[in-house]
């Protein structure tokens, strides 16, 4: 009991001082009141309008795109989605220097039929073969960081569908780049994807909050109100 009793004295204490310290504020603050009830007016007007639109949006936002939708905002802005910087899809598979089969290596390396990358795969499995492979496109910077030349000034940007080569003590890298976009050209669709949703996004949000706005005006138009004022 005398516990619950400090405590109960503690909050009023508490409550005490707080509404004394207000009560200083005032006297000593007065002339900022009214800005203070300015800034509690406009943060409750802003909440007010912010849970309002969120109703709205929550209620009428289909946020399904299609792949359509996407590509032909793509379509529409590639200009925007220009690259700064190279990326590249490709192969990169480490092998002994010693290797004598690197000629036939490298013919299935850069054979497009499919029984033949199969073929490829099976030896790098079967030889233990340190592989790496960028399906996805891949800024040049990090397709190049396995190789030894990111310690000697960098690899020349490469020619699509030529191997390259790059020796390091007892082991060879064969790099081959299968498709290549430099800076300056449109970064792929499939990159930017989530950013196009975003902004799609965005845009119904926009339209659906001006759609009833421009509603709610007139409706009060119409209910005399609101007066507008032709100047006649």
């Amino acid at each position: 009991p005398s516990d619950s009793v400090k405590l109960l004295e503690s909050y009023v204490d508490m409550w005490v001082k707080k509404q004394l310290k207000v009560q200083e504020a005032e006297r000593m603050l007065g002339g900022a009141q009214r800005d203070i009830d300015r800034m509690v007016e406009d943060y409750r007007n802003s909440l007010l309008s912010f849970k309002i639109d969120q109703y709205y949006v929550d209620r009428e936002l289909d946020t399904l795109f299609t792949d359509g939708d996407i590509r032909q905002y793509y379509d529409l802005h590639r200009s925007d989605f220009v690259l700064d910087r190279p990326i590249v899809r490709g192969v990169i598979v480490r092998i002994p220097a010693t290797y004598r089969q690197q000629a036939k290596l490298k013919e299935l390396m850069r054979s497009a039929k499919e029984t033949d990358r199969q073929d490829f795969l099976d030896i790098c499995q079967k030889n233990d073969f340190e592989l790496k492979e960028f399906p996805a496109w891949t800024e040049w910077a990090e397709f190049v960081s396995p190789l030894p030349v990111r310690r000697s000034g960098g690899a020349e940007e490469p020619k699509r569908g030529e191997i390259a080569e790059y020796a390091e003590g007892g082991s060879r890298y064969l790099v081959l780049v299968t498709d290549y976009l430099g800076v300056g050209q449109a970064n792929p669709v499939e990159r930017v994807r989530e950013v196009i949703r975003r902004v799609l996004f965005n845009q119904r949000k926009s339209e659906i909050i001006r759609r009833y706005e421009d509603s709610i005006y007139r409706a009060a138009v119409e209910d005399d109100r609101i007066v507008i004022n032709t100047g006649k």
